[in-house]
Protein backbone atom coordinates (compact mmCIF):
# COMPACT_ATOMS: atom_id res chain seq x y z
CA UNK A 1 0.00 0.00 0.00
CA UNK A 2 1.29 3.21 -1.05
CA UNK A 3 1.32 6.29 1.45
CA UNK A 4 -0.84 8.15 -1.19
CA UNK A 5 -3.53 5.63 -1.43
CA UNK A 6 -2.84 5.39 2.71
CA UNK A 7 -3.65 8.89 3.17
CA UNK A 8 -6.29 9.07 0.41
CA UNK A 9 -8.28 5.98 3.10
CA UNK A 10 -7.37 8.55 6.16
CA UNK A 11 -8.95 11.36 4.38
CA UNK A 12 -11.96 9.12 3.50
CA UNK A 13 -12.67 7.83 6.67
CA UNK A 14 -12.51 11.27 8.61
CA UNK A 15 -14.91 12.36 6.30
CA UNK A 16 -17.36 9.58 6.45
CA UNK A 17 -16.87 10.01 10.22
CA UNK A 18 -17.71 13.73 9.81
CA UNK A 19 -20.93 12.73 7.19
CA UNK A 20 -22.58 9.90 8.86
CA UNK A 21 -23.98 11.76 12.48
CA UNK A 22 -25.50 14.12 10.20
CA UNK A 23 -27.26 11.45 8.04
CA UNK A 24 -28.45 9.39 11.19
CA UNK A 25 -30.02 12.21 12.73
CA UNK A 26 -31.65 13.04 9.51
CA UNK A 27 -32.54 9.14 8.73
CA UNK A 28 -34.22 9.33 12.52
CA UNK A 29 -35.74 12.65 12.13
CA UNK A 30 -37.58 11.21 8.82
CA UNK A 31 -38.46 7.97 9.92
CA UNK A 32 -38.52 7.48 13.60
CA UNK A 33 -39.74 11.23 14.53
CA UNK A 34 -41.41 11.67 18.47
CA UNK A 35 -45.14 12.21 18.20
CA UNK A 36 -45.12 14.45 20.59
CA UNK A 37 -45.74 15.39 24.61
CA UNK A 38 -48.43 13.71 26.66
CA UNK A 39 -50.68 15.70 28.97
CA UNK A 40 -52.06 13.61 32.15
CA UNK A 41 -54.91 16.60 32.64
CA UNK A 42 -56.98 17.79 29.55
CA UNK A 43 -55.29 19.94 27.60
CA UNK A 44 -57.85 23.20 27.38
CA UNK A 45 -57.40 26.09 24.72
CA UNK A 46 -60.31 28.20 25.80
CA UNK A 47 -60.94 31.64 27.55
CA UNK A 48 -62.98 30.90 30.54
CA UNK A 49 -62.68 34.50 32.59
CA UNK A 50 -61.51 37.89 32.77
CA UNK A 51 -57.37 38.12 33.21
CA UNK A 52 -57.12 38.25 36.29
CA UNK A 53 -55.91 41.46 38.50
CA UNK A 54 -52.95 41.33 39.24
CA UNK A 55 -51.81 38.57 36.80
CA UNK A 56 -51.78 35.41 38.26
CA UNK A 57 -52.05 31.41 37.18
CA UNK A 58 -55.50 30.15 38.97
CA UNK A 59 -56.32 26.64 40.22
CA UNK A 60 -60.26 26.69 39.82
CA UNK A 61 -61.90 24.09 42.03
CA UNK A 62 -65.38 23.33 40.44
CA UNK A 63 -68.00 21.38 41.06
CA UNK A 64 -71.50 20.72 39.52
CA UNK A 65 -73.10 20.24 42.37
CA UNK A 66 -72.70 24.02 43.56
CA UNK A 67 -70.57 24.57 47.05
CA UNK A 68 -71.77 20.73 48.41
CA UNK A 69 -68.93 18.52 49.39
CA UNK A 70 -67.27 17.43 46.12
CA UNK A 71 -66.48 20.84 45.68
CA UNK A 72 -64.93 21.48 49.13
CA UNK A 73 -62.73 18.66 48.53
CA UNK A 74 -61.89 19.57 44.80
CA UNK A 75 -61.40 23.09 47.11
CA UNK A 76 -58.97 21.00 49.16
CA UNK A 77 -56.66 19.33 46.65
CA UNK A 78 -56.07 22.48 44.96
CA UNK A 79 -54.94 23.99 48.50
CA UNK A 80 -52.56 21.25 48.09
CA UNK A 81 -51.29 21.38 44.69
CA UNK A 82 -50.85 25.24 45.30
CA UNK A 83 -49.11 24.69 48.53
CA UNK A 84 -46.88 22.01 46.97
CA UNK A 85 -45.40 24.62 44.24
CA UNK A 86 -42.91 25.42 46.75
CA UNK A 87 -40.93 29.03 45.72
CA UNK A 88 -43.25 29.20 42.90
CA UNK A 89 -46.51 28.79 45.18
CA UNK A 90 -46.94 32.59 45.45
CA UNK A 91 -47.78 32.56 41.30
CA UNK A 92 -50.68 30.30 42.27
CA UNK A 93 -54.00 31.47 43.53
CA UNK A 94 -56.78 29.16 44.44
CA UNK A 95 -60.59 29.79 43.97
CA UNK A 96 -63.05 27.50 44.88
CA UNK A 97 -67.32 27.41 43.86
CA UNK A 98 -66.85 29.76 41.02
CA UNK A 99 -69.91 30.79 39.40
CA UNK A 100 -69.33 29.07 35.57
CA UNK A 101 -71.43 28.19 32.97
CA UNK A 102 -73.65 24.67 33.84
CA UNK A 103 -72.20 23.25 30.97
CA UNK A 104 -68.48 23.26 32.92
CA UNK A 105 -67.33 19.70 34.09
CA UNK A 106 -66.74 18.97 37.34
CA UNK A 107 -62.97 19.58 38.09
CA UNK A 108 -59.60 21.81 39.09
CA UNK A 109 -58.82 24.18 36.34
CA UNK A 110 -55.59 25.51 35.25
CA UNK A 111 -56.35 28.87 34.42
CA UNK A 112 -53.71 31.41 32.76
CA UNK A 113 -53.29 35.25 33.56
CA UNK A 114 -54.65 36.00 30.67
CA UNK A 115 -57.71 34.25 31.95
CA UNK A 116 -57.39 30.74 29.63
CA UNK A 117 -58.64 27.50 30.71
CA UNK A 118 -55.42 25.69 29.80
CA UNK A 119 -55.65 21.93 31.66
CA UNK A 120 -58.69 20.24 33.35
CA UNK A 121 -58.11 17.90 36.13
CA UNK A 122 -61.33 14.82 36.85
CA UNK A 123 -62.38 14.39 40.28
CA UNK A 124 -61.60 10.15 39.18
CA UNK A 125 -57.87 11.79 38.20
CA UNK A 126 -56.87 13.38 41.25
CA UNK A 127 -59.00 10.54 44.01
CA UNK A 128 -55.52 8.94 44.40
CA UNK A 129 -52.15 9.66 45.09
CA UNK A 130 -50.67 9.33 41.84
CA UNK A 131 -52.85 11.31 40.34
CA UNK A 132 -52.38 13.91 42.38
CA UNK A 133 -48.42 13.61 42.22
CA UNK A 134 -49.03 13.45 38.17
CA UNK A 135 -51.70 17.05 38.24
CA UNK A 136 -48.65 18.50 40.74
CA UNK A 137 -45.40 17.89 38.28
CA UNK A 138 -47.75 18.88 35.17
CA UNK A 139 -48.38 22.30 36.87
CA UNK A 140 -44.55 22.51 37.49
CA UNK A 141 -43.56 22.07 34.33
CA UNK A 142 -46.31 24.55 33.10
CA UNK A 143 -45.13 27.05 35.92
CA UNK A 144 -41.42 26.48 35.14
CA UNK A 145 -42.38 26.89 31.10
CA UNK A 146 -43.92 30.25 30.90
CA UNK A 147 -42.26 32.26 33.42
CA UNK A 148 -42.67 35.29 31.79
CA UNK A 149 -46.62 34.78 32.64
Amino acid sequence: MTLKYRNRMILLAILGMCILPILLAQLAWQWARPQGGSSFGQLLAQPLLEPAMPPVWQLLAYSQDGCGTQSHELAQWAGQLQKAQGRVQERIRVAACPSLPPSMQSGIYLIDPHGNAVLRYTPMQLAEADGRQAALREIGRVLKNNPGL
